[in-house]
């Protein structure tokens, strides 16, 4: 059942945050990331080992010199997150490099999002420790970025694609699958923007349990085989619920106050893209499929049962898990 775990989580992966504002340095980690370096029970007494397994490997230069940065401060934020601040003495510099070394001894799927002066400057990793800049992120670098975000995001929604899936199963012409990916395209673009833009937003304790009821449903009302034109409207407004999961995982990483209409466009677009790769995919694989006789009187039946208990199992987990 691990895997099953890491997949019910797997389209919000480990985060952690970095800002720097003015002179300050500021990372913030989710508590369950730091289990296991120290107790968590008593923050203050455990300051000094979470700040050398975290901070104290963190680097910040300005044109190549090393910024030496005071005893780090430790506090607990909303959300059941760990705050860790230092405040920076750096000379003046044209060229900036950040570093977390620290990410070595993270996860190899953990991501640190870095932010400069309030604008988003990269999400560094295990294989990418630094990033350099000059300044605040051009609107280049800004659309780059998120659209990369984007893409990434719905490769690894496990939950959206098996939803996704789970829709193309029951669907019995090639007609049939173009309007299904549309409606789910056009619904979760809308809640997207709204949620993002802070129009209409949902708290993830709802959001997440419904996507996996989503999943079940998909599963089960394939068993009876729904008429096309029903299953467009389903997608359509299922869908809609789908927008508000991806809002969340763009809240967690932060939209640029500068450049918030750019990064919105390339993150949905980049999960257009990253949609549109998946879809390419499955549909010739499904459309062959459909020739074969035991197809739809064995395979979809037991494939859209997998698809409601694998719903099913993530609703259980994110009902019962919070």
């Amino acid at each position: 059942m691990i895997w099953l775990s890491a997949l019910a989580w797997a389209h919000r992966p480990g985060l952690s945050y970095a800002k720097i504002e003015g002179d300050s340095l500021i990372l913030t980690f989710a508590a369950p990331e730091l289990q296991g370096l120290a107790p968590l029970n008593d923050l203050e007494a455990s300051r000094l080992l979470l700040a050398q397994a975290t901070i104290d490997k963190t680097e910040v230069l300005s044109n190549d010199i090393v910024c030496p940065h005071s005893e780090a401060t430790i506090h607990a934020v909303e959300n059941d997150g760990i705050e860790l601040r230092s405040t920076l003495d750096c000379p003046s510099g044209d060229t900036w490099t950040y570093r977390a070394n620290f990410l070595k001894d993270f996860e190899p799927g953990h991501r640190h999002y870095l932010e400069v002066d309030a604008q988003p400057i990269g999400v560094l990793d295990q294989g990418n420790l630094e990033a350099t800049f000059t300044g605040v992120a051009d609107r280049s670098e800004v659309a780059e970025r998120f659209l990369h975000l984007g893409v990434e995001h719905i490769w690894t929604g496990y939950d959206h694609l098996l939803f996704l899936a789970g829709l193309l199963l029951a669907a019995a012409r090639l007609k049939d699958m173009l309007f299904i990916v549309t409606g789910f395209t056009v619904a979760h673009s809308i809640t997207l923007s709204l949620a993002a833009t802070g129009i209409l937003v949902v708290p993830p304790e709802i959001v997440e349990p419904a996507i996996a009821a989503s999943i079940v449903w998909v599963g089960l009302e394939n068993l009876w085989k729904p008429p096309p034109r029903r299953r467009v409207v389903l997608t359509f407004l299922l869908g809609l619920i789908h927008g508000f999961g991806f809002a969340g995982m763009l809240a967690e990483l932060g939209l640029p106050a500068g450049n918030l209409a750019l990064a919105l466009v390339c993150f949905n677009g980049g999960v257009e893209l990253g949609q549109a790769g998946v879809v390419l995919v499955l549909l010739p694989i499904l459309l062959l499929l459909r020739r074969r006789p035991w197809w739809e009187r064995y395979a979809v039946p037991l494939l859209s049962l997998g698809v409601a208990a694998m719903g099913l199992y993530w609703l259980v987990e994110r009902v019962l898990g919070r």
